[in-house]
């Protein structure tokens, strides 16, 4: 149908009505996308774009905990390493349970530091989520 006059074309209630419900839902599913992003480990890997450092570092615990979204990663070890600057840091890390006899306390182990971000190491042998392996793949 083509409105040739200057008047503009009248929607009927239900078309407003429509309209108004579909804007809504979309707006509604771009803040959920936004929100479900994890900012987090973006943060994190593009902090890794400039590079990486490997240091060592020693095992000092071991121990187990429940892993509620990583099945078959029970195993949590705390470990210390010295960074470039001579600080010596600790942290830990998630491992798979096949690992178990690899990592015992007094082990050393390869670090793997962020250059110019030495407080964020991770280890090889590291669960991380499939996101954050999907990502580091795409950006190398």
């Amino acid at each position: 149908m083509v409105n040739l006059s200057s008047t503009p074309f009248k929607r009927t209630p239900a078309q407003k009505l429509f309209r108004f419900i579909a804007g809504i839902v979309i707006v509604g599913l771009i803040i959920w996308g936004l929100v479900a992003i994890p900012y987090d480990i973006l943060r994190e890997e593009r902090a890794r774009l400039y590079g990486e450092e490997v240091t060592s570092g020693l095992v000092l615990t071991v121990r187990t905990e429940d892993a509620g979204e990583y099945p078959g990663a029970n195993l949590i070890i705390e470990y210390k390493y010295v960074d470039p600057d001579g600080y010596a840091r600790r942290t830990e890390a998630r491992l798979p349970d096949s690992l178990w006899k690899q990592y015992r306390p007094g082990t050393r182990l390869k670090v793997i530091l962020v250059r110019g971000r030495p407080d964020m190491a991770r280890i090889p042998d590291e669960v991380e989520p499939g996101f954050q392996v999907w990502l580091r793949e795409l950006m190398n």
